[in-house]
């Protein structure tokens, strides 16, 4: 998708708001053509690196070159013409149709045609998969199509840069799929250069030639996804990396709703690029220890899964009450086996069949049940 040549570079960038920093000496660079996304926690300083890149803010100090001119010694209305910006909200002109909201900036800073113009949205609508909406108000549009209405607005200026701002913030999780996939077709299909900001790791792992990692107010971390995913370099990365490799949330016996947890797993496995078999493994050893195991002694359960730099999957069960350890079950000759200790030695051996580990420790006041299920998928026999 890239080529060699240098689009953008950023030299000691500084931005400060009301004495406090939020940009301090920012050093990158972004190649023509390159998708770069970028990533962090809040207040990283993400949104405003590109608000800086199209003077939208103006930086305290250092020098940003867009194909090797100093911004600050460009046009700003030239300067915007040549990068586009897409925002977290749509920022469309509720009295104008979506076809106006796309020509209005052609028809007076590129002096299109209305005829010209009204052919250029058209297509645009279509390439964003809006045709046949040219005269839809906004108050009439879903969020995910007045966000791809707000991307066909940029592409009507036919900018070589492109910035996204947390394009998908704003919408309900239903819409964001579509405007991604936009995006993910203009990364393959347009050669443009650009630059998106976002929460979205699946996507900024897979449209991306560039990953930076921001941090503190740099970029703390760059290089491919591949390197920033699955073994980045420095402390800050690994750490928020993992972090966004694991979710919790609590499961109560009274409600607990098998789908919603499905639904859960699902989302989880096509965030981490699991594949079908390990996802079903997931479900079945979980549904398995809650409803057989679980259940059986306690209400409530903390539950935590996470992935490792190795792609193993960690499971974590957390509870109050008393210790039942299903690790230690074992058959006594001497004696019958009652009920309990018969789930026991079940969930034992469901345990040992899909998990390369598995410990049972007390944890302040919790019993804790942990498993790794590897990679490479245990076989049954």
């Amino acid at each position: 998708m890239s080529s060699e040549k240098t689009m953008i570079v950023v030299e000691k960038l500084c931005k400060s708001f009301a004495g406090v920093p939020v940009l301090s000496n920012l050093d990158a660079s972004f190649n023509k053509g390159e998708i770069v996304s970028i990533i962090g926690p809040s207040g990283a300083g993400k949104s405003t690196f590109l608000r800086c890149l199209n003077l939208l803010e103006t930086p305290d100090s250092g020098r940003i070159l867009i194909d090797g001119v100093d911004s600050q010694e460009m046009d700003v209305r030239k300067l915007r013409m040549k990068m586009g910006m897409v925002f977290q909200q749509f920022n469309l002109f509720p009295h104008l149709s979506a076809l106006e909201n796309i020509t209005l900036a052609p028809r007076s800073l590129l002096k299109l045609s209305k005829a010209e113009a009204d052919e250029l949205g058209s297509e645009l609508l279509e390439k964003v998969g809006l045709a046949g909406k040219e005269w839809a108000f906004p108050k009439e549009l879903s969020g995910g199509q007045q966000q791809r209405v707000a991307i066909a607005r940029a592409l009507a200026m036919k900018p070589e840069i492109i910035l996204f701002d947390e394009p998908t913030s704003a919408l309900d999780p239903t819409m964001v799929n579509e405007v991604l996939g936009v995006i993910r077709s203009l990364a393959y299909e347009d050669g443009m250069t650009m630059a998106i900001v976002t929460h979205e790791m699946r996507f900024a792992r897979d449209v991306s030639d560039q990953v930076f990692y921001m941090d503190q107010g740099v970029v703390y971390e760059s290089g491919a996804p591949e390197v920033i995913f699955e073994s980045p370099v420095r402390p800050r990365t690994r750490a928020f990396i993992r972090r966004v490799d694991t979710f919790s949330f609590d499961i109560f016996e009274d409600n607990f709703d098998f789908y919603r947890f499905d639904a859960k797993i699902d989302d989880f496995a096509m965030k981490h690029l699991l594949d079908h078999e390990r996802r079903e493994t997931l479900v079945d050893l979980c549904e398995n220890l809650f409803d057989n195991f679980f259940f059986m002694f306690t209400k409530r359960i903390s539950f935590t899964i996470g992935v490792t730099e190795e792609k193993d999957v960690e499971l974590r069960f957390a509870y109050k009450g008393e210790e039942v350890n299903p690790l230690t079950a074992d058959i006594n000759s001497d004696e019958p086996v009652d009920k309990f200790t018969a789930v026991r030695l079940l969930t034992k051996s469901v345990i040992l069949n899909t998990s390369s580990r598995a410990t049972y420790t007390r944890q302040g006041d919790d019993y804790v049940l942990e498993l790794l299920i590897p990679r490479e998928q245990k076989r049954r026999a």
